[in-house]
């Protein structure tokens, strides 16, 4: 086999291993996502993300209780491969969302993970509102 060939095998094998770790990466997600949605039923939840241009890229899912203010729980996936894992944010719990709408402000983590609670703070929001426009209709 000749230099190119190898090297195309190489990345060939690489790719294949790319999108297998991104499968779970993804199967990881969807669990820890329907946990929360199972075992948090009333309330909110939001997911936020923040992505990185060459550091790590942050995804922040956070649980907001039944009377829409405060933080219940946030789990927090933080890296730049596909081994990037949730883990709890325990910093986080207790915040109002008011404290967590502006995307620059400074807050017990780093900026990534604050502008990712700032957009998921924005799609409950969205939630709520529509929650409110279907009991108005019913």
């Amino acid at each position: 086999m000749g230099f190119w060939s190898v090297l195309l095998a190489v990345f060939g094998v690489l790719w294949l291993v790319q999108i297998a770790g991104t499968y779970f990466q993804m199967r990881h997600y969807r669990r820890v996502l329907g946990g929360i949605t199972s075992t948090h039923g009333e309330g909110y939840v939001g997911v936020g993300n923040a992505k990185a241009r060459l550091g790590k890229g942050v995804i922040l899912i956070l649980v907001i209780g039944e009377d829409g203010k405060t933080v219940r729980k946030a789990l927090r996936m933080r890296g730049m491969t596909v081994f990037a894992r949730f883990k709890e944010a325990p910093a986080l719990e207790g915040f109002r969302i008011e404290e967590l709408r502006d995307e620059d402000r400074d807050g017990p983590y780093e900026a990534a993970t604050m502008r990712a609670a700032a957009r998921a703070v924005e799609q409950i929001d969205r939630v709520k509102a529509e929650r409110e426009v279907e009991a108005r209709v019913e």
